[in-house]
């Protein structure tokens, strides 16, 4: 409550310089009203502060740390000029309360307070302060003769800082409560009264005899909050006062008569200076929020020291670390850089009190260890020179390829398609040049075009061209008419690109593969792509695609050797949904814990698995054959049976050249790609062998590399 303990204190034991604890507001009163109200009007502590209004705080806060070695000679006159909720001490208001209605109703009855002695005030004040609560005094203050005799009278109890002894005066004798500077008793004699209660009560002393009181019941709304004020001499502490009004009636009006109070000690509220977080509310005394010193590589945190300007310490932010790495607390003090920015008479610091930044990748850190793996490129530079090689291998391959198209070894493989492949086989290396290096969300994106349309042109054209051979020879071989030539192929493996085409433009504008770090088993940090629920689709279809192969290839274990390509397609399918989803896990568990260098080593044996081992299973045996100059050998019986690669008999496809139209027409519907003399250009070949019933072999000879081709006139026939 407000007493100005300067004027009465010689009737206290010593007069006590302020602890550094219980000053601080004491520099708000300095402040002209201009500074106060620019401090006050703030809405929000953080975010709506004008620079004038955080100037005129930060001024009031460097007054604390001027003051806290002077002399306290401010008594009550200095009030710091707050509003803020004082819901959570409603509780302790009970007393105050509880007081002013048991005068109020001696007041009823007897018109003033004749009847109580000294004492009993006293006993009351005193206790109303003793108990574990925040309640540090207690006053009854009245008006002028409500008390016979008594202009001015105020006993007034508080507790010493230990709880352990409780001191009860009258100020009045050196203090005048009553003039209209005294917040705690003027706030109450002045407030609005229209809604104060008056209590109908009844006495009744005997049967016969009752009385009629009508007494006034004050309740928490009808008393008065202070802005916080420093008991300046007395309890040397910051406080707040609740007044409850003491009323009674006179002439049917209601008359102040006094106040009971209750001080409420402040001095465990703090002033913190540092921002107010955004899911922060505001609350008491956050006025001088966001007027910390902190340099924007640190944060600001409160250390809950009370009223003391410069209680904080500015921490490192994540992603920086204190220089002085030996430090005990790592972290610069508040006080410290206050202290620098006064004496040095600038406003703000510069170069000074920053925390270092952390390397790259590190949320936090200590000092400037590494955070993200250092990448190899050695080795990721020799793992590119490898797919590049094999990426010029495919493209010397499909050059042989269209260079011998008209050779029996190639047509029977339809060259179109093992040139796609050759192409696929290409867009899939070439994949991996995209994650060359460091990993980011546009390298990912573009990744996934060249593998996926190279995987769906590459296995496409090996399938498709596969699914042919199946379809002429499911049923009866030779004799049924099939004519599928390579562009109606090429019809049919068009709107499988496509549709791969679309479903990656989808996944690129809906969800595109992103970069994200993942940790080594060493705990550093480096960026993989993303694996979605697109990329798990995707190879669901691819792995469904080559089991397609698969079925395919069992299909034609039967057709004879020139069109049978199974036993390779057979392996290469396996060997590419084994291996393939082996070393997909292998990247996931081993690859990820070792580091980028070895995911990429990884992706380069993804490229073996589709690329290398398929091409090779493919393309070599036909690339022998060119280079020994002939085919592989199949054996025809008389009876026009012929033996497939598995060994088993069946109808011969082989017909002379002296057969029927029909025949040879039939023959030519089965090679599709090549024409009745390339089986039979074979020289010394005898038409008559046919009719013989002893088994004739006979070899589908091809020309080795580089030499002509001789029909049976020795007839160089040109290449297209």
């Amino acid at each position: 409550m407000g007493f100005n303990y300067s004027k009465i204190s010689t009737c206290l034991a010593s007069s006590r310089a302020p602890t550094t604890s219980s000053i601080t507001f004491l520099l708000l009163m300095m402040l002209t009203s201009d500074q106060i109200n620019a401090i006050f009007t703030a809405k929000d502590p953080k975010y709506d502060k004008s620079p004038g209004q955080v100037n005129a705080v930060q001024i009031a806060l460097g007054y604390v740390k001027a003051v806290e070695t002077s002399k306290c000679t401010g008594g009550t006159g200095e009030v710091l000029q707050l509003k803020f909720d004082h819901t959570p001490w409603i509780q302790y208001t009970e007393p105050a309360i509880r007081t002013a209605n048991l005068l109020n109703g001696i007041l009823a009855l007897d018109g003033n307070l004749s009847r109580i002695k000294d004492d009993m005030f006293y006993a009351m004040v005193r206790n109303n302060v003793h108990g574990k609560s925040l309640v540090y005094g207690s006053a009854i203050a009245v008006e002028p003769n409500l008390i016979p005799g008594k202009t001015k009278f105020c006993p007034y109890a508080y507790i010493n800082h230990t709880r352990s002894t409780v001191t009860a005066i009258d100020i009045a004798i050196h203090y005048d409560y009553q003039t209209n500077t005294t917040e705690w008793y003027r706030g109450v004699a002045l407030k609005n009264r229209s809604a104060v209660v008056v209590a109908q009560d009844v006495i009744r002393r005997n049967d016969t005899e009752k009385q009629l009181i009508q007494q006034p019941g004050a309740v928490y709304e009808d008393g008065y909050w202070t802005n916080p004020y420093f008991d300046c001499g007395g309890g040397d502490i910051w406080m707040s006062t609740y007044s409850s009004p003491i009323l009674y009636r006179k002439n049917g009006t209601l008359v102040f008569g006094g106040v009971a109070t209750i001080d409420i000690e402040l001095t465990n509220i703090d002033i913190n200076q540092c921002d107010l977080g955004r899911n922060e509310s505001a609350k008491a005394l956050d006025i001088f929020r966001g007027t910390h010193s902190c340099q924007p590589t640190t944060v600001c945190v409160p250390l809950n020291q009370g009223f003391k300007a410069g209680s904080y310490i500015c921490q490192c932010q994540d992603g920086y670390y204190f220089p002085n790495m030996s430090a005990t607390v790592k972290a610069f003090r508040g006080i410290d850089i206050e202290t620098y920015i006064r004496s040095s008479n600038i406003s703000t610091v510069t170069g000074k009190y920053q925390c270092i930044q952390c390397s790259r990748g590190c949320d936090t850190c200590d000092d400037s260890t590494p955070c993200m793996y250092q990448i190899n490129f050695i080795v990721q530079s020799l793992i590119t020179i490898i797919i590049s090689v094999l990426i010029v291998g495919c493209v010397v391959i499909a050059v042989i390829v269209f260079k011998y198209r008209k050779q029996l070894v190639m047509k029977t493989a339809s060259p179109i398609f093992l040139l796609l492949m050759c192409a696929g086989a290409v867009l899939m290396c070439g994949s991996v040049f995209t994650l060359y290096g460091e990993v980011s969300s546009l390298s990912c994106t573009i990744q996934i075009w060249p593998f996926h349309l190279g995987f769906i042109v590459m296995y496409g054209a090996l399938i498709l061209k596969t699914w042919r051979i199946s379809l002429i020879f499911k049923s009866g071989g030779a004799k049924t008419r099939i004519n599928l030539p390579d562009k109606a192929l090429l019809q049919r493996m068009l709107p499988l690109v496509a549709l791969v085409a679309v479903y990656l433009t989808v996944w690129t504008a809906i969800d595109p593969p992103v970069a994200y770090t993942v940790k080594s088993s060493h705990g550093l940090k480096f960026f993989v792509c993303s694996m979605t629920w697109w990329k798990y689709s995707f190879y669901g279809v691819e792995a469904f695609l080559l089991l397609i192969g698969v079925y395919l290839c069992f299909t034609v274990r039967k057709a004879p050797a020139h069109f049978n390509e199974s036993k390779y397609i057979t392996w290469a399918t396996y060997n590419a949904i084994i291996l393939g989803s082996f070393i997909i896990m292998l990247t996931q568990f081993v690859g990820f814990p070792a580091g980028p260098d070895v995911v990429f080593l990884l992706m380069m044996l993804q490229q073996q698995v589709f690329v290398t081992i398929t091409m090779s299973l493919i393309f070599i045996p036909k690339l022998f054959s060119l280079y020994r100059g002939q085919s592989e050998e199949s054996t025809v019986y008389s009876n026009n049976n012929v033996v497939t690669i598995t060994g088993r008999l069946k109808p011969s496809s082989a017909v002379p050249s002296s057969a029927s139209g029909d025949v040879r027409s039939d023959m030519k519907c089965v090679a599709v790609q090549c024409r009745l003399e390339d089986f039979y250009a074979i020289p010394g070949y005898r038409e008559d062998d046919a009719k013989h019933h002893t088994t004739v072999k006979f070899t589908s000879r091809v020309t080795p590399m580089g030499t002509p081709v001789l029909t049976q006139d020795n007839a160089v026939v040109s290449d297209i």
